[in-house]
């Protein structure tokens, strides 16, 4: 109720005193986001036993969800920093004509939407990279096969070495802290093909980590585990007490639903 009342700002109950059921009908109604209508519906399910844990409720895509192509974009830029200048960032913003178009979606036969460098803020940008460089907004997979150990230096042949020698990436850091507590979650993709994996990990610190995982059918949860500490996520101290865990999880749901 207390998010039904946030998103419609005010339930009018005609006088009352209390919220009748036809002013909460009337809220529900003009909801008009899906996601949020979904949210709030579904907590406010008569029987009690259909109501969402609160759980299951921190997975929910209203409480957490980053543009994909976005978070992508960062990544790679992050990925590939090695080889630009620090200040690449802001050379780049000062050079930049702020009436330029970034990006245009065709319309036809109206005129295309636009979208100019002046309406994308830079503090924002720069706060959003700095994120995603420490890890709050983590790249786990995009529905492809990635192989479980990426070699950091791809060494040539010795008779076909070259003379140059080509910058090599920076390998990933480790984690250091230990994690204290772990939540999953995984529910059926709207195409019921996969499973969509949310991990919620705490760490010793308290700093929250959540990972978010298009599952294949050729994922182990030993792989799984194993590719969070290689891509410093979480410690290898960790990877078999998570490896156990992600495995009873597997076991759970996809046992209930083959």
């Amino acid at each position: 109720m207390c998010a039904l009342e946030m998103a419609v700002l005010e339930i009018q109950a005609n006088g009352d005193t209390r919220v009748t059921e036809e002013a909460i009908t009337r809220a529900r109604h003009s909801l008009s986001d899906p996601n949020m209508r979904e949210f709030i519906l579904s907590c406010l399910a008569r029987d009690p036993a259909r109501r969402p844990s609160a759980h299951n409720l921190l997975f929910h895509r209203v409480l957490f969800e980053v543009h994909s192509l976005k978070l992508l974009a960062a990544h790679c830029f992050i990925q590939h920093q090695y080889l630009m200048p620090e200040n690449v960032v802001e050379e780049k913003t000062k050079a930049m004509d702020p009436h330029a178009v970034l990006a245009e979606i065709p319309r036809p036969p109206w005129p295309p939407l636009q979208w100019r460098y002046s309406e994308v803020s830079c503090l924002e940008l720069d706060k959003f990279l700095e994120d995603v460089r420490n890890g709050i907004y983590p790249l786990m997979n995009f529905a492809a096969a990635r192989p479980l150990g990426l070699p950091r230096v791809l060494a040539p042949p010795t008779e076909e070495a070259p003379k140059a020698k080509t910058p090599t990436p920076e390998p990933f850091d480790s984690e250091t802290r230990k994690v204290i507590q772990m939540q999953c979650n995984l529910e059926r993709s709207e195409d019921q093909a996969r499973w969509h994996l949310t991990l919620l990990l705490v760490l010793e610190d308290r700093l929250h980590r959540q990972l978010t995982y298009d599952l294949l059918p050729t994922d182990s949860a030993q792989d799984l585990a194993a590719e969070l500490v290689h891509y410093g996520f979480v410690h290898e101290d960790d990877r078999p007490k998570l490896a156990a865990f992600l495995d009873s999880t597997f076991l759970k749901y996809r046992g209930a639903q083959p």
